[in-house]
């Protein structure tokens, strides 16, 4: 078996400086935007889920007719949370196929115009299934160790453990996934009637000795500025709410959301370059294999051949027991 490629930190990290200096003044303000604006609406959904309930449980319903009401609501401001987390996975992947073709092809400039055509055309149903893949089989494979959870009993120290196995299993296979949207993107044209889970095996077998490496970049390239940008501004928050000047507060918390907002497409640039920088076409045939339904059972010819050869065979058997009698 071929060794998998390993990037050096240095490397990429002058990669990503130079990528972020060709493509960030031009894509920072739709990334930031969007990101913004969905923000704001699931702000504002949740604000609407919390009074609702808050009104319900303080001041109970006058009628039936109320409660009902009521309820509609809660179902229609969790529906549009529910489709908004949606269109935030969408808006993301395309930014992320944006910034892996500007990879492939250096004069192409990420702007606006450019996120909003992969935005448009992008195969919205096939990730949607996608989504709902990849948080299915995380939700099986931490299932095993939910149900024991709940048999510790007054074991609290086995519960403690049970917890961080569960948070490493769904670390483990998150990571495992991770690539899933770009190479169901590479191989688009194959996924055809064919099953979205496909997809997540050939990311399985494609982060097979890429996962250290994986872990390496992210934390360096993703995790530690993030943590240094939740630590200051976060501080700061705190610091405000506990000497009680809460415009401090405020001001620490806007500058937060400011400062990760405008961090996205570096992370989303790192994204694309790790996919961009271990891609190896030969590779993916490999990750695909035995994945995919031959196309006659798609189209039923398979079948079809099958039902004909057994009509035969049962014509022949009856034509034989006719002769025989």
């Amino acid at each position: 078996m071929k060794k998998k490629k390993h990037l050096s930190i240095k490397q990429f990290f002058n990669d990503l400086k130079d990528n972020v200096k060709s493509q960030y003044s031009s894509s920072i303000w739709p990334v930031a935007g969007g990101f913004l604006l969905m923000l704001a609406l699931s702000v504002l959904f949740f604000l609407g889920l919390s009074r609702i309930s808050m009104t319900m449980m303080m001041y109970g319903m006058a009628s039936p007719l109320a409660i009902l009401l009521a309820l509609l609501e809660v179902i229609i401001l969790a529906v549009l949370l529910v489709a908004l987390e949606f269109f935030v996975g969408f808006f993301a992947t395309s930014s992320s196929y944006a910034y892996l073709d500007a990879l492939r092809h250096p004069g192409m400039r990420v702007n606006a115009s450019a996120i909003w055509t992969y935005f448009k055309h992008v195969r919205k149903n096939q990730l949607w299934r996608l989504a709902l893949y990849n948080g299915l089989f995380i939700f099986l494979w931490q299932l095993p160790l939910s149900i024991i959870s709940r048999f510790t009993g007054q074991w609290r120290w086995l519960a403690i453990i049970l917890m961080i196995a569960n948070d490493l299993v769904v670390l483990w296979k998150t990571i495992e996934y991770s690539q899933s949207a770009f190479l169901y993107r590479d191989r688009q044209a194959s996924f055809l009637g064919q099953s979205m889970r496909h997809a997540l095996t050939a990311s399985r077998r494609y982060m097979g000795g890429r996962k250290a490496n994986y872990i390496e970049v992210m934390v360096t390239m993703v995790g530690i500025p993030l943590l240094v940008i939740d630590a200051v501004f976060g501080g700061i928050a705190f610091y405000g709410n506990y000497i009680g000047t809460y415009w401090l507060m405020w001001t620490g918390i806007v500058l937060g959301v400011i400062a990760v907002l405008a961090y996205l497409p570096v992370v989303l640039m790192a994204l694309a370059q790790f996919y961009h920088q271990t891609y190896v076409n030969d590779e993916l045939d490999t990750d695909f294999n035995n994945t995919f339904k031959p196309v006659e059972q798609l189209d039923g010819t398979a079948y079809l051949n099958d039902w004909t050869a057994t009509s035969a065979v049962k014509s022949a058997d009856d034509s034989h027991e006719n002769q025989k009698k």
